[in-house]
């Protein structure tokens, strides 16, 4: 399910909120990197370019989406996101690792890294 808007061009990050959280991320059968991001969030934005070169590269071995703040607060709570972008990677319906502290240019070896630990 890629989510667009009129002037915005197809995505492969799949927007999610209370009503898919479940279907999309707790029951995936692949891993699911979850950006919880907020409107006005300049590292939220600088991100995006990397997040869909993964999920592109990886489609059909982990699902990338993204989690809106106004609008899914008991998604935020519920994961006691606190700063803005925090990526979680989510593997079998439990979080396997949560990041609130990167750089975008080191994005992707941290998400290789912590796809790499779910093998062992």
């Amino acid at each position: 399910m890629n989510t667009t808007t009129p002037n915005e061009h197809p995505s492969a990050i799949v927007k999610v909120d209370t009503s898919n959280f479940s279907e999309e991320v707790l029951q995936s059968a692949e891993p699911v990197i979850v950006d919880f991001w907020k409107n006005g969030c300049q590292p939220c934005d600088m991100i995006v370019p990397f997040l869909e070169q993964i999920a592109t590269e990886l489609a059909g071995k982990v699902k990338v989406v993204k989690i809106n703040k106004a609008e899914n607060p008991e998604l935020v709570a519920r994961y006691g996101v606190r700063g803005y972008p925090t990526l979680a990677l989510f593997k079998d319906g439990e979080v396997a690792d949560i990041d609130y502290d990167y750089e975008p240019g080191s994005l992707r070896s941290s998400i290789s890294e912590a796809l790499a630990s779910l093998r062992t």
